[in-house]
């Protein structure tokens, strides 16, 4: 297998991006080509024993960075690490391709490289999100803050299709995230989505429901748009960060509870596994013609390692044919429209 990564994308690129890479490649022997600076790169991957690693480099003259509009980007760096690394892949001399760095940049050069399948209005960016159920598939959670009714309408389907190949759920319910339980609840844009979420999906779509009933499993598949699910990301993190923060500090602080800690070990490390995101590796730009994951802006060498080995397994399960099967077989809303978008007009949306 052959997965083209960003080198250069990220908070910490490209030292702990090339240190993942190497780690992955120890593990799996799949090639990984490394798109970015060459020199930065090369320097990076002398601090290593790559004896028998195939870790090869494609030089990329510049790269996008996280405070850069995404589309203006994209037309002013033609050779960035992210458009470079993706025509790798367009070309067919890869299998996918994974960056840890500007979600606005990835989708605006997702669209311009790999283009949309066929009737899709816009890419979502999802992820396996943890609940007491198990995992549930969010989206969008970054890439789309602005959205229209239709999109939400489609990600519910398109997502569904996605937890069927990812989760082995038969038939997804589907929901829409809101602030309240009761039909007509949320902002305008909820309000508009939920009639279309219910014409497109059927019986398969619950309604909308609260983030407690989401953490708590209420549904398989939860759509919102874009800034409201990194916000939930976001907090989320957060939130647990803080609670093992808080838990070792008041542990820590008193002898008696050191030995309870000690007693309950297995049990917080099983806790703490069930709330690691790592594990979860890189989110999918879904509904491109092609392997597109993103991972966490801030990642060091582990979530690199844990976003090419999620990357990996999608190329693995042939995920994109599947999303390609059961998207042309759903009946898209405007798909005519959707279709006829050019390249250049796909980047001016994005603007």
């Amino acid at each position: 297998m052959k997965i083209v990564l960003d080198a250069m994308g990220g908070d910490h690129a490209p030292q702990e991006i090339v240190a993942g890479a190497v780690d992955y490649a120890r593990q799996t022997g799949h090639t990984t080509v490394l798109s970015g600076d060459e020199a930065a790169v090369r320097a990076e991957l002398a601090k290593y024993d790559i004896t028998g690693l195939d870790l090869p480099i494609v030089h990329a003259a510049d790269n996008i960075q996280m405070d850069e509009k995404p589309a203006l980007a994209c037309r002013s760096k033609k050779e960035n690490s992210m458009l470079v690394g993706l025509r790798i892949v367009r070309n067919g001399e890869a299998d996918a391709f994974c960056t840890m760095g500007h979600t606005g940049g990835a989708l605006t050069a997702g669209h311009m490289i790999y283009r949309r399948i066929r009737g899709v209005h816009r890419a979502v960016l999802t992820t396996p999100f943890p609940s007491s159920a198990g995992p549930i598939i969010l989206g969008d959670i970054g890439a789309n803050p602005d959205c229209r009714p239709e999109w939400l309408a489609q990600w519910g389907q398109m997502l569904s299709i996605y937890a069927q190949a990812r989760l082995g759920i038969e038939a997804p319910r589907v929901a829409l995230l809101s602030n309240g339980e009761e039909e007509g609840k949320g902002n305008e844009l909820t309000r508009a989505a939920e009639p279309l979420l219910k014409s497109t999906l059927g019986d398969h779509f619950i309604g909308v429901v609260e983030p407690k009933e989401m953490v708590n499993g209420a549904a398989n598949v939860v759509v919102t748009d874009g800034f409201t699910g990194n916000v939930v990301i976001k907090l989320s993190e957060a939130v647990a960060g803080y609670l093992f923060r808080v838990l070792r500090e008041e542990i820590t602080a008193r002898p008696v509870a050191k030995i309870g800690a000690a007693l309950a070990r297995p049990a917080f490390r099983s806790a703490a596994a069930k709330l690691d995101d790592r594990e979860y590796g890189a989110a999918l730009l879904l509904g491109l013609n092609g392997i597109l994951t993103v991972g966490h802006g801030r990642s060091k060498r582990d979530r690199v390692f844990f976003a090419l080995r999620s990357t990996a397994l999608l190329v693995e399960s042939d995920m994109l044919n599947k999303i390609k099967k059961g998207v042309a077989e759903i009946t898209v809303t405007g798909s005519a429209e959707a279709e006829t978008v050019t390249e250049t007009e796909s980047v001016a949306m994005l603007n």
